[in-house]
């Protein structure tokens, strides 16, 4: 890939040799980088806005050595049986996201999918436009061991207008699904900064 392209409407790049050296100790989650079906994109929450304070807890918050250590998202285009294709990312854990001992706190979880199914959304959103979390549910399956290498996968089952009914899943690399999220996301107008919702 030459440089950044688009799909509608995320930004396609291809992945930082750094971030894709975090995942080395994987050789599961290295697959997700040399598949042609897949392309890498930037995750937008993971990128700090110099005039905005949009995304500061999972940009600037988030983004430590010993929390999320490193995040790559890839978009996998729909076949002919679906309208939306799915997300996945892989992300690089460490112990600053416990709960209990050697354990992902569930809250965390949490927020790994509304932030995988955010992006989903996302996807499925017209470019001038963002999308809110509405409503989300959470099982948890199997306790998310740190430090560890997830995968979130998550996909649009459909669209109403302005609302994106979204489902995804936090996987390990021999596809053990240790939780799982649905949720009602609205597609908004941007926000600017200073302006109220």
């Amino acid at each position: 890939m030459a440089g950044p392209s688009s799909i509608f409407p995320l930004k396609v790049e291809p992945p930082l040799a750094e971030i894709k050296a975090k995942f080395q100790s994987a050789p599961w989650a290295l697959q997700f980088f040399s598949d042609p079906a897949l392309r890498a994109f930037t995750n937008e929450s993971r990128v700090t806005k110099p005039d905005s304070t949009a995304d500061t807890f999972v940009a600037k918050t988030l983004a430590a050595e010993d929390t999320i250590i490193a995040w790559q998202s890839f978009y996998k285009a729909a076949d002919s049986s679906k309208k939306y294709g799915q997300v996945l990312s892989l992300l690089s854990l460490g112990s600053g996201v416990n709960g209990h001992v050697d354990t992902c706190h569930g809250g965390f979880i949490s927020l790994l999918l509304d932030e995988a199914l955010g992006l989903a959304a996302e996807s499925a959103r017209e470019n001038d436009k963002t999308t809110m979390t509405a409503s989300l549910k959470v099982d948890y399956k199997k306790p998310v061991r740190t430090p560890a290498i997830v995968l979130c996968r998550a996909w649009v089952e459909k669209r109403q207008g302005r609302k994106l009914w979204i489902r995804g899943n936090i996987e390990d690399g021999e596809g053990t699904v240790m939780s799982t999220g649905e949720g009602l996301f609205i597609i908004v107008e941007r926000i600017l900064p200073g302006e109220k919702l």
